[in-house]
């Protein structure tokens, strides 16, 4: 995934111009795909990385004033977050993950909030494999 480095991605297809060689994957539910790697990102218990949290925002559908906004934070600090300049408190952290939960319709648990993003940031790694149906699943 672009942008997400550490995502694997298991069972795609890939196809290459015979001509120049240039590749991409062919992602038959890229919008549920993202769904499984936000679900994935705001389920790990290290703080969001700065690619994460423009993931995150970007998966809200949310400009950088508008997730500023909702978080009561203002748009420099989320463009410190989102460039690494400056870590984002727990505090917005957890509230962002809340915000992803909700907007996916999916239940978050109080004790799940409560222990996340007390370790530094730090990328975890994500696979996802095609099932089915072309149904993504993390794991």
């Amino acid at each position: 995934m672009r942008g997400l480095p550490w995502i694997i991605l298991h069972d795609v297809t890939v196809i290459s111009c015979p001509r120049c060689g240039h590749s991409d994957l062919v992602v038959p539910a890229i919008e549920e795909l993202c769904h499984v790697i936000a679900r994935a990102i705001i389920a790990k218990r290290q703080r969001l990385t700065p690619k994460e949290i423009r993931f995150l925002r970007k998966q809200l559908g949310l400009s950088a004033i508008e997730l500023a906004t909702h978080l009561g934070s203002s748009p420099e600090s989320v463009s410190r977050w989102e460039n690494g300049r400056t870590p984002m408190g727990v505090t917005a952290d957890r509230l962002l993950r809340l915000m992803v939960a909700v907007a996916q319709g999916r239940a978050y648990s109080l004790n799940a909030l409560r222990i996340v993003a007390r370790q530094e940031p730090r990328a975890t790694h994500i696979h996802v494999r095609w099932h089915d149906g072309g149904e993504a699943m993390s794991g």
